[in-house]
């Protein structure tokens, strides 16, 4: 089929040597990936384990390495599918990218992620039931007496003072362990019903998730409103009218436990929906509230114009049912850490797509390298235009940072983040066509690496609300630190040696499988008191030889290598 002109690259450019510096790029990316999910559970950034000892300066790194990883990632990515269209031709291209990405994501979802899940699920639980404090474990004993003698052997502010991990004050974690003389002494002391989690809960919208109406109208007495909710918050209708699935992924995150009685719970709604309605009748003259205007965004940052497509995001309009399973394809984590995978094949088929169109019409791009920085200033322009809509979606579950991209883990990727990593895909298949063999995209890593990470970063940090210069910043610390890390890759590994190709060629699998073994770590580690940084250092320390020890003996040599990697291995 390669001999077919039809499916050939037209380009009469010969084919280019393999770029080593390149594959450690690829192989670097990955490993920095292990690390970032390391360091997460002492961030304070939302995680399956959240410990309570944090670090800022690992909330930083996360940050710095979110910001570059993936785009570059996808620059290199983009590079060797047009080197191996060029050697293959389109349908090859497709045939090899269908054996190494389609076919390891659809292994990999009958295999390690129902792994991922059970490991998370199982420290998840640990995590989430056993919240720091003196104070809540004295609320989970349901001992009023020692409950009294730490308030008023502490400072007032305590009664609110919340736990790391969610948020949760004592009253919300009273009403979430369903305790009544719990919540009634808090709420005598001076507990605020309105304090807002990080699920978007409060202790009166938690009461009426859970169905206990008795515990409602304990809440109410306080003169609160159940209709009213702020900027990211469930109101207690909402909350009370909530699918069953979400329900319970709420509460297993937020106390590490499923409902024991599904029917009682669902009994218990509808109890409490009939209480909200006589109040709705009261306060509107209807049995059901009137529903908030969905054209008004709860994120002030999102354009009266683009309001549509962020409350698409953040609508139910997604979900799938399956039986009594609903899965939200948009927003739900169901392919986990492998969504790449996913992106990396659907801009795979594209490619083959306007490479066959090409093919057809004789239209291409440009192959002249004095091209090539006027090429770089439209992709840094279309990046600024995507990193624009970052961080504004409002999904309850959404994963965000401070720096870079979405995530975007579902079955339909998130149309703004995929765009934005096609950018970095379409601009390294350009890259490969330019002929840049000496790097000179990346000459001047030198001073762009320092400049990325010394003074546009720290800015970036400092500009908080800032939106429109942290937009423009960020765009160019994305590029600074993607281009200098080419350059310094460039001039460290030109050649190939024994020791880099064995780790350039393990990074794949690394990756794929490192999830369980870093999340059983973190949660092994949870109630040991040390610092955060050292905890980080332990959990990478025991994951990476665990992981090489896996390649070595259950990949290298075997038909996964061969998937994986494209090759088979003899005896080191």
């Amino acid at each position: 089929m390669i001999d077919n002109p039809q499916f050939l690259d037209s380009s009469t450019k010969p084919v280019a040597s393999r770029r080593h510096d390149l594959d450690a790029l690829r192989a670097g990316a990955m490993v920095l990936g292990i690390c970032l999910h390391g360091m997460m559970a002492y961030s304070g950034i939302p995680w399956v384990v959240m410990d309570n000892e944090r670090s800022g300066a690992l909330e930083n790194a996360i940050n710095l390495i979110h910001g570059f990883r993936m785009p570059l990632f996808f620059l290199v990515s983009g590079y060797f599918t047009a080197m191996l269209a060029c050697r293959r031709g389109w349908a090859g291209m497709l045939g090899n990218r269908a054996g190494r990405i389609l076919i390891p994501l659809l292994v990999c979802m009958i295999t390690i992620i129902p792994l991922n899940k059970t490991v998370e699920f199982l420290a998840l639980k640990e995590n989430a039931s056993h919240p720091h404090g003196r104070i809540f474990e004295a609320i989970s004993e349901e001992d009023p007496g020692k409950v009294l003698k730490i308030l008023e052997g502490g400072p007032t502010s305590q009664i609110e003072e919340p736990e790391k991990r969610m948020r949760l004050t004592p009253l919300a974690w009273a009403v979430l362990c369903e305790s009544e003389p719990m919540t009634r002494l808090l709420l005598g002391r001076g507990a605020n019903p309105m304090a807002l989690s990080q699920m978007g809960l409060t202790p009166l919208s938690t009461a009426a998730l859970l169905g206990r109406a008795e515990l409602l109208k304990l809440l109410l007495e306080k003169g609160h409103d159940p209709f009213s909710a702020r900027m990211y918050e469930k109101s207690a209708w909402k909350a009370a009218n909530l699918s069953l699935n979400e329900t319970q992924g709420l509460l297993l995150v937020s106390r590490g436990k499923m409902p024991p009685d599904l029917a009682a719970l669902e009994q218990g709604r509808r109890e409490t929906i009939k209480l909200l309605s006589g109040l709705s009748m009261e306060k509107y003259g209807t049995l059901v509230p009137p529903e908030p205007d969905d054209s008004i965004s709860p994120n002030r940052n999102i354009p009266h114009w683009l309001g549509w497509y962020f409350a698409w995001l953040a609508s139910d309009n997604n979900v799938l049912k399956l039986g009594g399973l609903e899965i939200n394809l948009v927003q739900d984590n169901t392919l986990e850490h492998l969504w790449f995978l996913w992106f990396l094949w659907w801009l795979c088929l594209i490619y083959a797509g306007v490479s066959w169109l090409a093919n057809l019409t004789g239209l291409r791009m440009t192959e002249n390298k004095s091209y090539m920085f006027p090429g770089l200033l439209v992709a840094f322009v279309l990046t600024c235009c995507l990193q624009a809509l970052m961080n504004l979606d409002y999904y309850p579950t959404t994963l965000q940072t401070k720096m870079g991209p979405d995530f975007s883990p579902g079955f339909i990727p998130k149309p703004h983040v995929f765009l934005y990593y096609a950018i970095f895909f379409f601009f390294g298949g350009w890259y490969f066509k330019l002929g840049d063999d000496q790097c000179r995209l990346g000459k001047f890593w030198w001073v762009a690496l320092p400049l990325a990470m010394m003074v546009i970063f720290p800015m970036i940090l400092s500009l908080g609300e800032q939106r429109l210069p942290n937009i423009l910043l960020q765009a160019i610390f994305t590029w600074l630190m993607t281009l200098g890390a080419m350059g310094l890759a460039n001039k460290l590994f030109q050649k190939e040696s024994k020791v880099f190709r064995y780790l350039a060629d393990s990074a794949y699998w690394l990756y794929l499988a490192h999830i369980p073994v870093v999340i059983f770590m973190q949660w092994q580690l949870l109630h040991v008191q040390l610092p955060a940084w050292l905890k980080f250092m332990l959990v990478l320390l025991v994951s990476m030889p665990v992981l090489l020890a896996s390649y070595g003996l259950l990949v290298r040599r075997t038909i996964i290598g061969r998937i994986l990697n494209g090759k088979t291995h003899g005896k080191d």
